[in-house]
């Protein structure tokens, strides 16, 4: 095969890719014949067609048109390392007739939908797969305006009204990484991630194949509300415990720290006993234990208050209690103080 043939072949595969992706052209029989006329000019058909393009938010996308042919014998390898060298050495020649067909349809979208459109960056590459031995003849280009874009909101397919997938043929779109497809019509044959495919042959009908995406909710799922909720009420149990536990008295909660220092370790008989009642103690009992809740240090006047002692009882009180020295007692101003004697500093 010379490389003129092989390049017709890929040129009319150009044309036919861009006549059947066409708004304009509506009748599938003609499709049909001159997908068989254009492809008959050469044994190099072929074997597959993949459209792959990836919506970006602003509206234009980006195209991948590959055409992939089955290296079987060593003629098809020799045929097509042909054709990767005039591709190399004949870029334009290749390109042309690509981006005249594109342009073409672009314009037919662009009166259909009011939206102004261009192709730009085009480019083509060959490629070998050398474990499945297939050939790849791939057109790379950017379509402006190729979705609508609505605030956010990406509307993509009404430039591809009346698009009709032939077999051995397969269409892939990609959203943009962050947005979550509203609308995938119709049903793919796959759908990934962020991917939906379709397999020919497939009539999209009047409408293209439609996407419509938007950005991802930034608000956590329900479920993800639901453990923060049980994580928040869990913690403030835990601290209500906490707070109800160091509010309980001595007696309700055990040996108090205060209690294990005076008793050693590992005896708990003064923690289990409460304190005596106020009517079983005695009157001398009764200022001591005053004069502990005090710090040691107080007024014989607040005794008598205290207590509701005449100034003689307390004063009776106060001198027995000095005189088995359990208190000492001096005068500050006009006023006894009682000092616990291991407090006093006298």
């Amino acid at each position: 095969m010379t490389s003129p043939a092989v390049r017709a072949v890929f040129v009319a595969a150009v044309l036919l890719l861009s006549v059947t992706t066409s708004p304009a052209v509506a009748d599938n029989g003609a499709r049909a014949e001159l997908g068989a006329e254009t492809f008959a000019q050469s044994e190099l058909d072929p074997d597959s067609v993949v459209l792959d393009l990836t919506l970006e938010p602003d509206g234009t996308a980006i195209w991948s048109v590959s055409y992939r042919v089955e290296l079987a014998t060593d003629n098809e390898t020799r045929a097509f390392e042909q054709l990767q060298a005039d591709i190399e050495q004949n870029t334009t020649t290749y390109t042309a007739a690509f981006r005249d067909r594109m342009e073409r349809t672009a314009r037919t979208a662009e009166n259909a939908t009011g939206r102004s459109m261009a192709i730009e960056n085009l480019s083509v590459s060959t490629d070998v797969e050398s474990v499945q031995q297939y050939g790849t003849v791939t057109y790379r280009f950017r379509w402006t305006n190729f979705s609508a874009v609505d605030g956010e909101t990406i509307r993509a397919g009404d430039a591809l009204a009346g698009f009709f997938l032939e077999e051995d043929s397969r269409l892939v779109i990609t959203w943009p990484e962050g947005y979550d497809a509203d609308t995938v019509s119709p049903t793919p044959d796959d759908r990934r991630d962020r991917t939906a495919v379709w397999q020919g042959p497939i009539e999209f009908g009047p409408e293209g194949p439609q996407v419509v995406a938007s950005p991802a909710s930034s608000f956590p799922t329900l479920a993800v509300v639901g453990v923060a909720a049980v994580l928040v009420i869990g913690v403030a149990a835990g601290l209500w415990w906490w707070r109800a536990r160091k509010e309980q008295p001595a007696d309700a909660t055990g040996p108090t720290d205060e209690t294990l220092a005076e008793t050693g370790p590992g005896d708990t008989s003064g923690a289990s006993k409460s304190e005596p009642d106020e009517e079983l103690l005695s009157n001398e009992e009764r200022v001591l234990r005053l004069l502990d809740e005090q710090g040691g240090r107080v007024k014989q006047q607040e005794v008598a208050a205290e207590f509701d002692w005449t100034d003689a009882k307390t004063s009776q009180v106060v001198k027995t209690l000095r005189e088995d020295g359990r208190v000492e007692v001096f005068r500050l101003g006009r006023e006894n103080v009682l000092v616990d004697p291991d407090e006093s500093e006298l």
